[in-house]
């Protein structure tokens, strides 16, 4: 017998009018793919059974392609749900995400526009439809089907910001391939059929648990990601049950939300693409890469510095190749790295760093260009940047690229020394301890965009360990507890 409240979900998914739009295009003339139409066959039959109206359509010419569109943006009209699912090869090009028809055949890369069906033309067919839960999937991170005519500059696809009450799911992580699959469907197609019928599973945790599917079952080698900003729950089967628990199979390590992270960051780690870092921190926006991934979002990193062994006696030769001080360079500052014991950053009277990169790193060296002392220095939690101050300015340092990413003004006045700085514990704030004419203070800095977010006439100041604040003192002796973004 079936529950009062099992009728009244059961009711209100019916009442719900759902769209789909479900394209699967495998018989390219230049690269055939063996799973897009089962998958978009298999997709098309589990979104019928969850009461979706399905427009199911495979291998589309360019034309029949934007005929179809134009078909679901008239059905959308009216609909509470929109959902739109692509198996097939896509391309990036510019920053903009392409969906290849079969017939085409392109030569060059400034051909895939105008040859191939731009997303956002799906999108904007959703938006104009004003329907207030939009879904994209996009099984389409292949390879470049036209690798012998042309190199594409980037592969995989473009992450995307989701317009509002949108939510895109690709199949990996933006730059990154997908595979096609051993079986019948693709690997994430695969998973996105196992949980989308999972009963009382919101769509955010649903596509949580493809995500650890698929990263598990290619050993980390594709980690799907999503695009979100909708502002309405939604689930593809409301029925309340028990949560799910996903199991590994024997022998194989569970996949966790950490692995996850870790798998995302060192796809895009090496990255000189900003987008690539914004993907990141639309994933892991608290992550423990992500005030690095801010500053990183913000300015290109300059390419790596060769990597060679650097003393004071070669910080001395390269000055005076470049017209600096003859005289060797005074260790005017020196910080402990988190790599192992004896490993340190020195920091040097003619604005340089010398310093090992990781426990087995050779000494590599970074020019701040300020050609005055580096008086202060403090490392990120994770050790893969930090802060160096000379000339009263602050240098934001990759030390992984061994690169200066930001250079921002410190205190302007003279008279003013930074006396020390200090990370919290997410990396997401800089605190620093100032002196002014014989009176100490203190300024907060935000370290995704350099800001200062304000500076206070504090004698002492402290990250406090429990809780997201600053433990503050005046010089009168009031103590205060300043509460700070988590």
């Amino acid at each position: 017998m079936v529950g009062p409240a099992a009728v009244q979900a059961q009711n209100s998914v019916t009442a719900e009018r759902r769209v789909a739009l479900v394209v699967g295009n495998a018989s390219y003339r230049t690269s055939a793919l063996k799973n897009p139409q089962n998958d978009a066959r298999a997709v098309a039959n589990a979104l019928r059974k969850l009461n979706f109206e399905v427009i199911e359509r495979s291998n589309l010419s360019r034309e029949a392609f934007s005929l179809v569109v134009r078909e679901f943006g008239d059905r959308l009209k009216g609909a509470s749900v929109g959902l739109f699912y692509f198996a097939g090869h896509g391309l990036q090009v510019k920053g903009r995400n392409y969906l290849v028809p079969v017939d085409v055949d392109i030569a060059r890369e400034d051909e895939v526009p105008y040859r191939s069906l731009d997303l956002n033309e799906v999108l904007d067919k959703m938006d104009s439809a004003r329907t207030p839960v939009n879904l994209v999937v996009l099984d389409a991170c292949r390879n470049n089907p036209f690798a012998r005519s042309f190199k594409l500059s980037q592969v995989g696809l473009a992450p995307v910001d989701a317009p509002q009450g949108t939510l895109i799911s690709f199949a990996t992580a933006p730059g990154s391939v997908a595979q096609d699959g051993q079986g019948s469907n693709g690997l994430f197609t695969g998973a996105f059929l196992k949980h989308m019928s999972t009963q009382g599973l919101a769509v955010e945790q649903m596509f949580k648990r493809v995500r650890v599917d698929v990263a598990r079952d290619s050993n980390n080698q594709q980690v799907p990601w999503e695009s979100s900003s909708l502002n309405r729950d939604f689930s593809f089967s409301r029925t309340s049950v028990a949560p799910v628990t996903v199991a590994a199979p024997s022998g194989v390590q569970p996949a966790t939300e950490l692995t996850l992270e870790l798998s995302f960051w060192e796809s895009v780690r090496d990255s000189r693409n900003a987008a690539d870092y914004r993907a990141y921190l639309e994933q892991y926006p608290q992550g423990r890469f992500a005030a690095l991934a801010r500053l990183r979002a913000q300015v290109e990193p300059a390419p790596p510095v060769a990597i060679a062994s650097a003393s004071p006696t070669t910080v001395a030769a390269s000055s005076a190749a470049t017209g600096r001080s003859m005289g060797a360079p005074i260790a005017t500052s020196e910080l402990a790295l988190p790599y192992g014991p004896g490993k340190v950053l020195r920091g040097f009277s003619d604005g340089r760093l010398s310093y090992p990169f990781a426990a087995a790193g050779a000494q590599r060296t970074v020019d701040l260009g300020s050609a005055l002392p580096v008086s202060q220095l403090a490392i990120s939690p994770e050790g893969l940047y930090l802060v160096a101050v000379s000339a009263r300015q602050l240098y934001w340092v990759d030390l992984e690229h061994a690169s200066v990413i930001r250079r921002t003004n410190g205190p302007v006045d003279a008279l003013t020394s930074v006396e020390s700085l200090t990370f919290s514990a997410n990396g997401r704030w800089l605190l620093l301890k100032l002196q002014r004419q014989g009176q100490i203070s203190h300024q907060l800095i935000s370290v995704g965009n350099g800001a200062l977010v304000w500076d206070k006439p504090y004698a002492t100041a402290v990250f406090d360990a429990d809780r997201p604040a600053i433990r503050a003192q005046d010089a009168g002796g009031h103590l205060d507890l300043v509460e700070i973004p988590s």
